[in-house]
């Protein structure tokens, strides 16, 4: 049927474990690039350097997951700000949106707790894994946060609304996070992702401006999918790397209705 279904468990195990291990290898870097402790202070003295490899590091475990068999069954979406924007687009129901959200903020707030087990002392009583307004103060990291997403979303809708250029959504949308988190990191710490922020916040009691990281993502998200229901442009699927191998469950998924007519 194409209509709205609701995904089963392994599509909403994938979304906590695929956030899972966003946030313990994206956070793992930040530890190790900025703690105060790590060798990688003396070995790379460049701040901005750090902050690049970073990024990088961040973004390509991202792209990672997206391409891997927890990706390909959810969809990799490990962003609520993602699936708020299907969920505007029509491509993912309430229901299912609810479950990919809880999921996500579950599986973040795993990785954050098995970072702090792991590194212990490096994260304790640090800020380090928090996503917090720089000198440029709270709107700026509003604006940025808000900027930085809208771009990231509309580039992944861009590249979905066309099938043959789809299988690389997701090594672009890395790409682009890349100069995104480097560009965005001074001003607001480069959140992009509310489960991202919400968990560390919540494990490290570290609640000042979480607000600006939960609304800015959601608001830039809405604002790429409005627009691109403006150009009146179709999404065939609501995932960001769909493989025939694996049954998609999803909302209105046209690639379905292509392999009916087959």
């Amino acid at each position: 049927m194409r209509g709205g279904t609701v995904v089963g468990w392994r599509e909403v195990f994938s979304e906590f474990a695929g956030t899972a291990l966003l946030l313990l290898f994206g956070l793992s870097a930040i530890v190790m690039d900025f703690s105060q402790d790590s060798p990688m202070m003396s070995l790379i003295p460049s701040g901005d350097l750090r902050r690049l490899l970073t990024a990088v590091m961040f973004s390509l475990c991202g792209t990672l997951i997206i391409y891997s068999p927890l990706g390909r069954i959810s969809g990799g979406h490990i962003n609520p700000a993602v699936t708020v924007a299907f969920l505007r687009l029509g491509k993912i129901s309430a229901k299912s949106a609810i479950a990919y959200i809880v999921a996500q903020v579950a599986g973040a707030a795993a990785g954050a707790v098995i970072v702090s087990f792991i590194w212990g002392h490096r994260v304790k009583n640090s800020r380090l894994m928090v996503t917090v307004p720089g000198p440029m103060g709270t709107w700026a990291a509003l604006a940025v946060e808000t900027a930085a997403t809208f771009l990231l979303i509309s580039l992944i809708l861009v590249l979905l609304e066309r099938p043959r250029l789809m299988p690389f959504a997701a090594a672009a949308a890395g790409a682009l996070g890349v100069i995104l988190v480097f560009l965005a990191a001074p001003v607001s710490g480069a959140g992009l992702n509310p489960a991202r922020s919400l968990a560390p916040a919540a494990i490290s009691n570290t609640w000042d401006d979480l607000w600006v990281y939960l609304l800015a993502p959601v608001c830039g998200s809405l604002g790429a999918a409005i627009m691109h229901q403006m150009r009146r442009r179709t999404i065939p699927c609501g995932k960001l790397i769909h493989d025939r191998a694996y049954v998609c469950h999803l909302k209105n998924c046209l690639y379905n209705e292509f392999r009916r007519t087959e």
